[in-house]
């Protein structure tokens, strides 16, 4: 008779924190290999703008050859399932962790010191997504959004937003693109992200270190946005410089990409097709990312001078070298100002901008405004389940973030669940703004406001899905 021995190997609590999980498996016939994790974190209900603390984190090494080993490989995931990562960069004290402790709405998250690379390692939360209003009569800060509706259409006692994951990178200085600073760090953790929020400091206070010793708005941007190119250009060249491995249209593209590098055009001005884009999509070049520039002034301008604060940071982008008046955007945010109102309950907050001038529902905050503005670059669409399906059956309703115009109704079934999607029959869909002209989804359905469509049907923004599957 023969006997098996299994040996178990544990890891200590440091080397789990560190390192992707290692499981040994005796070579039996009949030994399951399989592993499975899951989140247990599900709140019960959400506040018209949920704070970090209400979601799960998940934190997973970013070592390459962890990655190439334990993940799934790249091209066997649908887009539907990427993550969409937003980068706030920009000089050193410029007020990046400050604007990333107020657009997730927690305090103190992430450290924010008056000295240069106080922010080393990323720092990463979830951003809602603002549900958009009903009507254009609602006040911004009002919860009566599309969401809040349909889960009361719904009755789903749930509601969950589409999230986008934040970035705050270290400041980036001169010399960056050469490593100076750590940059090569910094520039790799941007390379990972879907979009740039260039934060750029429009206030003056001599309390808070400049690493110019000025404040200059248009020099300040131009210093990161240099960085940004050179980083490109050698990153290119490097590529280019691997022989028969760069070929084809690849090939072409990165030429044409190093000329209009050299001649200090980012590469999002180039003028690609979407073929040529996708081509080189794996390089994940700096300046092909759209760029939304965050001004971040003082609570007057904010609040009180804010029409001439507009004028004056457009005034900016038209003088801002390496910037595309064609397609970058720019907002106006306040990152001292809301990080404090974000301490403060919603009677405070009120009573707080009162004594500024301002009413709390006249002012549109940064963590309303820049999750949206960030879905416009990328072309998003919001998404929404949980109408149509028996109360019994759900608790929540659900906004989900979807790249525009590339995910089909099987495809998105699969998001929601495999079994969902080889199960599948048809969907049921509708526009979520119709459907809340309605007391229930089934009013809506006898009023012939919903319609049926097959696995093929591309899912566009502001649907409603309800998959029938057996």
């Amino acid at each position: 008779m023969t006997t098996t021995t299994t040996t178990t190997t544990s890891i200590s609590k440091k080397r789990r924190r560190s390192f992707a999980p290692i499981v040994l498996l005796a070579t039996l016939p009949s030994a399951c290999q399989s592993w499975t994790t899951t989140s247990c974190c599900s709140p019960s209900s959400f506040a018209p703008i949920p704070t970090y603390r209400q979601f799960p984190t998940i934190i997973t090494n970013n070592h390459p050859n962890v990655r190439s080993r334990y993940h799934t490989p790249q091209h066997h995931r649908p887009d539907l399932t990427m993550k969409i990562k937003a980068a706030l960069v920009g000089l050193p004290n410029v007020g990046k962790s400050t604007l990333f402790n107020a657009l997730s709405q927690t305090p103190h998250l992430a450290p924010a010191k008056n000295f240069p690379f106080c922010t080393i390692e990323p720092n990463i939360a979830p951003l809602p997504i603002p549900s958009p209003r009903v009507s254009s009569h609602d006040k911004p800060n009002d919860d009566n959004s599309l969401l809040t509706r349909l889960a009361t259409l719904a009755q789903t006692p749930r509601r969950h937003p589409g999230t986008i994951s934040l970035v705050d990178v270290a400041g980036l200085v001169r010399g960056s693109s050469r490593g100076e600073g750590l940059g090569n760090r910094f520039l790799a953790t941007v390379r990972e992200c879907d979009v740039i929020v260039h934060v750029v400091r429009s206030h003056r206070d001599g309390n808070v270190i400049h690493v110019h010793g000025k404040v200059d708005e248009v020099e300040d941007a131009e210093v990161v946005n240099l960085e940004l190119v050179l980083a490109d250009l050698s990153h290119v060249e490097r590529r280019l410089g691997r022989g028969a491995s760069c070929a084809g249209m690849e090939r072409e593209v990165l030429m044409k990409v190093r000329e209009g590098l050299e001649e200090g055009l980012p590469a999002r001005s180039m003028g690609l097709t979407n073929e040529e884009e996708k081509s080189i999509r794996s390089m994940g070049l700096l300046t092909l990312k759209p760029v939304i520039y965050a001004f971040n002034v003082d609570e007057v301008d904010f609040t009180m001078n804010r029409s001439e604060a507009l004028e004056q940071i457009t005034g900016y982008m038209r003088q801002i070298q390496y910037c595309d008046l064609g397609k970058d955007q720019c907002v106006l945010v306040s990152a001292k100002l809301e990080s404090e109102l974000a301490e403060l309950s919603l009677v405070e907050r009120g009573e707080y901008l009162r004594d500024l001038g301002v009413e709390f529902d006249d002012i549109e905050l940064c963590h309303c405004t820049l999750p949206l503005l960030i879905k416009d670059q990328l072309g998003l669409s919001l998404v929404y389940t949980g109408p149509g399906v028996p109360a019994e059956r759900t608790q929540t309703t659900k906004m989900h973030v979807l790249r525009s115009n590339e995910i089909s109704a099987l495809d998105f079934a699969g998001k929601l669940h495999k079994e969902i999607r080889d199960g599948f029959m048809f969907a049921e869909v509708t526009n979520c703004f119709d459907l809340v002209q309605f007391e229930s989804y089934g009013e809506a359905k006898d009023a012939g406001n919903v319609r049926m469509e097959g696995k093929e049907y591309v899912i566009r923004d502001g649907d409603v899905v309800f998959i029938k599957w057996k």
